[in-house]
């Protein structure tokens, strides 16, 4: 068990390490007449930002997950982790459900919308990751 413990926390560790190289800010831009070639490497661009944080979230809840089960075992608390990844569920669901009304809301240009989602989901997948860099 402590073995595995120690894997789990040396991957999580190399994940955070590796993920803040990783954050070069390619910096996404579209002219304001921008072709339909160039919106579609906008587009593939934000995706690739959403790639990269949701990489860096990721390392960040598998970190607070691994905390509070070390949490849990020292305490018996058993009450904290379930919380912590019932949290982790409602953000998706939130995140999902604030980028579909500014998407819908776009409407009928869908690249305009696409790119209006995307951003939304950029921010919004940031805005929690900094949330669970804050120690508890």
């Amino acid at each position: 068990m402590t073995k595995s413990n120690y894997l789990l926390k040396l991957t999580a560790i190399v994940l955070l390490t590796t993920s803040q190289y990783s954050f070069a800010d390619e910096a996404c831009t579209l002219a304001a007449k921008a072709t339909t070639d160039e919106a579609k490497r906008y587009i593939q661009c934000l995706d690739s930002q959403i790639d990269k944080a949701k990489q860096a979230q990721g390392s960040w809840i598998q970190k607070r997950k691994y905390e509070l089960t070390k949490s849990q075992e020292s305490t018996g608390n058993t009450q904290v982790l379930p919380l912590f990844m019932r949290s982790i569920k409602n953000n998706e669901k939130y995140l999902e459900s604030a980028c579909q009304w500014r998407y819908l809301i776009k409407l009928p240009n869908a690249t305009t919308a696409a790119i209006s989602y995307k951003l939304c989901e950029i921010e919004l997948i940031n805005q929690f990751t900094e949330s669970l860099k804050h120690p508890f």
